[in-house]
C-alpha cells in the first residue's frame, strides 16, 4: 500500500482547524520547489519566507512530514484536501503560496490523490545542483551522520560520527545516482506535461540570491520591486569544508575512470 494512503486510511484531524481552513480563500498564485535533496532549498526557503512576499514554502508531501502535520495545522481527511489546506496555510499577505518536493515525495504523494487537476494550477521551480559529485558527497555525509543542516542542533553523538566518517566511493556512488533518479523523474514529469519550469541551481543561488528571487517574483506574478533580501542573514549556512572538496574532486576522477571503462 501506498504509505500516503495508509496515512489518510484512519486520520485523527483538528476539526477547528479544519473547518477555519475551509474558509480560507486560494492562493491566486501557487508554485512548486522540484527540487533534488541537497541543492540549497532549506537556504532558499528560509530566505523566500523572510521577504513576505513569495509565500512560505515547506516540504510537506513526504510522508513524516504529512503524519507530523496532518494532526495539527494542516488537517485533511484524504491527501487531495491536505495539499489544498496545506497551501492555504503557506501563504503570505498577498496570497501566494509555495511549498517544496523531491522527485519522489511528489510522485508518492500524487499517486495518492484522486484528482490531479489541481496540479494543474502549480506553476514549477526546478531547483538542482550543477556539481553533482560535490551534491552526491553532501547527501552522503547528511544521511551518514543525520547532520542535515546548520541551523539545528545536533547531539555530540552525530557531530563525532560526521567527523569520524571516512571517503566511501561505492556509498557515495549510490547518492550520485539517487539524486540522478530524481532529475530524471522531474524532467519526464515536465516533459510529458510540456510543463516549462523556472530553472535554478545551487550556484545560482550562491552567486545572487537577490536576482533568482526577482526572477522568481516575476515568475510567479509578483512585483519584483517590492523584493528585497532580509535585513537579518539567514541562519542557515553551509557546512561544506575542505574534506567535502576534496571528496567530490577524488569520487568525479573515481566515477570518470569508471565511465570509460
Amino acid at each position: 500500500m501506498n504509505t500516503i494512503t495508509d496515512i489518510f486510511s484512519h486520520p485523527v484531524l483538528n476539526g477547528q482547524v479544519l473547518q477555519d481552513l475551509e474558509a480560507v480563500p486560494e492562493p491566486r498564485s501557487r508554485y512548486i520547489i522540484a527540487m533534488t535533496p541537497r541543492s540549497g532549498s532549506t537556504y532558499l526557503c528560509d530566505v523566500i519566507k523572510n521577504t513576505r512576499r513569495l509565500g512560505k514554502p515547506q516540504e510537506i508531501l513526504g510522508a513524516i512530514a504529512v503524519a507530523n502535520r496532518i494532526g495539527k495545522n494542516m488537517p485533511g481527511r484524504t491527501p487531495d484536501e491536505y495539499l489544498r489546506n496545506g497551501i492555504r496555510v503557506s501563504r503570505t499577505a498577498n496570497n501566494v503560496s509555495g511549498l517544496k518536493a523531491s522527485w519522489f515525495q511528489f510522485e508518492n504523494f500524487t499517486q495518492a490523490m484522486a484528482d490531479l487537476r489541481y496540479l494543474n494550477g502549480f506553476k514549477f521551480v526546478y531547483l538542482t545542483r550543477r556539481d553533482l559529485a560535490a551534491q552526491a558527497v553532501s547527501l552522503y555525509r547528511a544521511t551518514s551522520s543525520e547532520v542535515f543542516h546548520s541551523h539545528v542542533a545536533h547531539s555530540e553523538t552525530a557531530l563525532a560520527k560526521l567527523e569520524a566518517l571516512d571517503y566511501d566511493y561505492q556509498a557515495i556512488k549510490y547518492w550520485y545516482e539517487h539524486i540522478v533518479a530524481q532529475e530524471k523523474g522531474w524532467q519526464r514529469y515536465f516533459y510529458e506535461r510540456r510543463i516549462y519550469p523556472y530553472c535554478l541551481s545551487y550556484e545560482d543561488i550562491e552567486d545572487d540570491i537577490l536576482t533568482v528571487l526577482k526572477r522568481l517574483a516575476v515568475y510567479i506574478d509578483v512585483d519584483p520591486n517590492n523584493i528585497l533580501l532580509p535585513s537579518a542573514p539567514s541562519t542557515i549556512q553551509k557546512l561544506r569544508d575542505g574534506r567535502s572538496r576534496e571528496w567530490a574532486q577524488r569520487f568525479q576522477n573515481q566515477l570518470g575512470l569508471s565511465l570509460a571503462h
